[in-house]
């Protein structure tokens, strides 16, 4: 299948051009292309039929023609109309005279034979001549709707939504296109029915963020993939786009909490983060707890050795006296010794009580736990029932300078 969608668009790109559309036209014959082939797997072969039809009028391509008569092979099975018969064998005829080999050249020709036999059961008088009007001219303009966004809804006018491909017809004057999808943001556009011309719409819509509500009541910073994201409390709800997130809540003095989560688009998820205390915490109450009591009894001590001073001193006047005795003098060199000795611990306490209070205070301050960011994960979603965005992912519109058409990995 492969090897066939790379011959179809090479033999695409190598087709000359038959007519220069203008930038608007390829544009307007892309998005009738896209619907035809979306109506066209859900077996909405009328419809396909004429969004292939106004495709092949806006740019006329090969690829688009072979797949208007594919369309019309099945229009005319579905509902036996003979004009849709000869209609899909003049195409095929067509398309065969584009591409003489190659491409779908023998598709084409087994279904035009096919056709031809079933037209000569229905007449056997009836002979090849020009190419029947089309069962859609002499209507109404209609709108044509599309859109590459998943499950995509269509309105026109308030009219209750209906599933793409949309196609409605349009009265005289001003209306307006609505298209809407699960998660994501409607959008509008404003379609004239004056001109007497289809008109094609296609609107991708913007994805609604998920509303991510973070429970803490305590000042502290969220990290969305590694970034800061906010700072809580919040007053409202994070929007955050669909996907695979890493979130964190980082605040000094707590232990770092992450979370991956995956996100819905424009739904709301809640998280209860719980911040507890760090060991750095704890380590930094203890150095700052040890540093105080140090300093504490530093001064203690330093209070001691001025006492010691002080009586030291009040014997040396006395010895100035000389009225001292001999216990006089012990007492005088215990409390110089005394207040040597309370000095030198005093200033041991303050070095190393200043040291701890240093120490537990940066730790204090700086108690911050690192934002991990972890690799990027993808997550393979469930698989959704078949829509007619199945089918249009297989079917692959090439436009170019001077080319439009598609590449097929599977047959109409």
């Amino acid at each position: 299948m492969r090897q066939l969608a790379l011959a179809l668009a090479i033999t695409l790109l190598a087709a000359p051009a038959f007519a220069e559309p203008t930038a608007e036209e390829v544009e307007q014959a892309r998005t009738f292309f896209n619907a035809g082939a979306a109506a066209y797997g859900t077996a909405n072969y009328r419809d396909a039929v004429r969004a292939f039809e106004r495709a092949y009028a806006l740019a006329p391509r090969s690829q688009v023609l072979f797949s208007l008569a594919q369309a019309e092979r099945k229009d005319f099975l579905d509902r036996k109309d003979s004009t849709v018969l000869r209609r899909a064998i003049a195409h095929y005829k067509d398309y065969l005279r584009e591409v003489p080999t190659g491409g779908r050249h023998s598709e084409a020709l087994e279904s035009m034979n096919e056709l031809e036999a079933k037209l000569a059961q229905l007449d056997p008088q009836a002979t090849a001549g020009p190419t029947p009007p089309s069962t859609n001219e002499r209507r109404k303009p209609r709108v044509t709707v599309f859109s590459t966004t998943p499950h995509p809804y269509a309105s026109l006018d308030g009219s209750p939504p209906q599933e793409m491909p949309f196609f409605a017809d349009l009265e005289p004057g001003k209306h307006v296109v609505r298209v809407s999808a699960e998660g994501y943001f409607d959008a509008e556009q404003e379609v004239s029915g004056d001109r007497g011309n289809d008109v094609p719409v296609e609107l991708t819509l913007r994805e609604r963020p998920a509303l991510v509500t973070v429970a803490l009541k305590e000042e502290a910073e969220v990290y969305v993939d590694g970034r800061l994201f906010a700072q809580t409390p919040l007053s409202q709800p994070l929007e955050i786009m669909a996907g695979v997130h890493e979130i964190s809540v980082s605040k000094n003095g707590k232990s770092a909490w992450q979370q991956e989560v995956i996100l819905a688009r424009g739904k709301p998820y809640r998280l209860e983060p719980h911040l507890k205390t760090s060991a750095k915490r704890y380590l930094s109450y203890g150095l700052l707890g040890a540093g105080i009591t140090q300093l504490a009894l530093s001064a203690g001590l330093s209070i001691a050795a001025l006492n010691n001073q002080n009586e030291a001193r009040e014997i040396e006047a006395r010895r100035g006296a000389g009225n001292i005795t001999g216990a006089d003098r012990e007492r005088h060199n215990l409390a110089i010794q005394r207040r040597d000795d309370e000095r030198t611990a005093a200033i041991t306490l303050v070095s190393v009580g200043t040291a701890f209070t240093i120490g537990g205070t940066l730790l204090y301050l700086f108690d911050k736990p690192p934002v991990v960011v972890l690799p990027p994960r993808s997550v393979e979603p469930t698989p959704a029932p078949k829509t007619p965005m199945d089918v249009v992912s297989k079917i692959r519109p090439i436009v170019g300078p001077g080319v439009y058409g598609a590449g097929f990995s599977t047959a109409f």
